[in-house]
This record gives C-alpha cells, structure tokens and sequence, in this order.
C-alpha cells in the first residue's frame, strides 16, 4: 500500500502542477499599439458579462462600413490581433481589440481556455454595438472557438470569421500534450485537463463549439485554417465545418501551420476575409437603415 502512494501521490501532485500551470498562463506583455500601424485609437476598459473589468482599444473608423471585435489566443494578449485589425481598419471597419481574462491587462487570474471567455467577448459586443454599427466578430485559436461560442448566444453579431479555431475542448487538450511531448507522455498527461476544467469550473462534456455553431445561421460563418496545424489539428475545421449551416464557408491554407496563413499566405487569407466583410456589411445595409 505505501508503495502504491509513494507513486501516485507525486504523479497526483504533477498532474495539479500542470493544471494549475496550464489554467494560470503568464501574461505576455504589450508589444505594439494601434499607433505603431497608423491607426488612431483610444484606450478603453468595459464590463464582461459577468462583471470582470477588460482593458482594450477602440479604433474607430472615420466612415466605418461595420465594427468588428477582434479575439486573440491562448495566452496572448490583444496585441496578437493588431494585424488583422489594421487590414480590416484599411479595409473601412472600426475594431475593438481587447484582452480576455487573466491575460494582458485585463482582470482575472484564472483562464479557461474559452469557456468562461464567452462572457469577455460578449462584453466586447456589448461595447461595440454602442457605436450604432454592426458587429462582426474575428477570432484565433481559442479566441475562434469563442467567437462561435458568443454568436450563437448573441444575434447582434452578424458574421464570424474563425482563424484555427477548435472544435472541441476536450479534443484539444489530448492533442495538446501528445503534440508537445510524444504519445506516451501525451498519454500519461492525459487526466490534466479534468483537474484544468475543476479549477477552471468547465464541463468539458459542453465545451465543444461544435455543438452551438449551427446557432449562428443565417449569419455567415468563414472558417480559416492552416491544413498542416499540430497544435489545432485540421480536423477540428471539418468538424466546425459540417456542424455548421448555410450560409458557410472552409478555407484551408496550404503548407500552414497554427494560425500562420495571415503570416505565410497574407494575400490569400486577407483578400477571403476583408471579401467576407465587406459582403456581410453590404447585406446588412437596409437593415441599418430601418
């Protein structure tokens, strides 16, 4: 019997190391402003739906077809956005960037890799549609899955653009690990993410955008993904994709690694997605204009 504690107590202990590790990431700094891209910009804080404070930018256009809030990864911070906004800004949309929870320099010490998160981006909707405009929402990585997260619980977001988003949480977390250090390790490290989603409090078996991207129709859903990606597999985009309904669309960018097409296939992914906003944005005229 001691034996058998003398083993499981240490892996218990690591495997809470890791959990507390994974679910309390270190705050990458700002590195950049709307500023160093020519964009004007003002510093704001606002509300999340569950009353944390977040901190981001409003860069308001002067003659904005839209407004477009822009949802970064896991631990990352607004600043891995700015590209994307300064393509959507030049492109004639206003955008709100902003930091989600525990990350940047916004409020909250604990990350639950998307779940609780909806609530920051829906917050970041609540702020933006405050200019009078109509929302659309950009998301990477973990920040896609929080896109479609938020969408299909808020019908004043009307178009989603996802960039390597996961289909599912729990399938995430397996391949986190194997992908990191091998499939015996990955095997071994397997049981972490149930003691990351008791600190986090998230039902893994919910925690699929999977099951709520249908929700989102009949707004247009554009869904990006590098098809060489280890860190989000390719089949997480099949699964979003087939879950989803009209209108909807899959652009895998090849040779691309996690969330690199903007990096490696600028022309390509930038071209599909100022297209896809500037078409929703058209759409959505005559029904400003009521």
């Amino acid at each position: 019997m001691l034996w058998l504690l003398a083993i499981a107590v240490p892996v218990l202990l690591l495997w809470g190391l890791l959990a507390w590790t994974v679910t309390h990431p270190l705050r990458a700094p700002l590195f950049l402003s709307p500023y160093d891209m020519d964009m004007p910009y003002e510093e704001v804080q606002f509300p999340s739906r569950d009353a944390l404070t977040l901190s981001g930018w409003w860069v308001a256009h002067p003659e904005p077809l839209g407004a477009v809030v822009l949802c970064h990864g896991y631990m990352a911070n607004r600043c891995e956005v700015a590209g994307v906004a300064h393509v959507f800004y030049q492109a004639g949309f206003s955008c709100l960037l902003f930091d989600f929870r525990a990350m940047g320099r916004s409020q909250g010490y604990t990350t639950s890799i998307g779940w609780h998160e909806v609530q920051d981006a829906l917050g970041a909707v609540d702020y933006a549609a405050a200019s009078g405009l109509p929302v659309a929402i950009f998301g990477s990585s973990m920040g896609g899955a929080v896109a479609i997260w938020a969408a299909s619980r808020d019908e004043r977001i009307g178009a989603v653009i996802t960039d390597c988003a996961y289909a599912s949480l729990p399938g995430l977390a397996d391949n986190w690990w194997r992908n990191a250090f091998g499939p015996a390790i990955g095997l071994f490290c397997r049981p972490v993410k149930y003691l990351a989603a008791w600190i986090a409090k998230v039902p893994l078996s919910r925690a699929m955008p999977m099951s709520a991207i249908a929700c989102i129709a009949p707004r247009p859903v554009f869904l990006t993904h590098g098809d060489q990606d280890t860190i989000v597999p390719v089949w997480h985009a099949h699964r979003l994709y087939e879950s989803a309904r009209e209108p909807k669309s899959l652009w895998l960018a090849p040779g691309c690694q996690h969330v690199q097409a903007r990096v490696d296939r600028p022309e390509l992914f930038y071209e599909q997605a100022v297209r896809f906003l500037k078409d929703w944005a058209e759409s959505s005229v005559p029904e400003r204009s009521v």
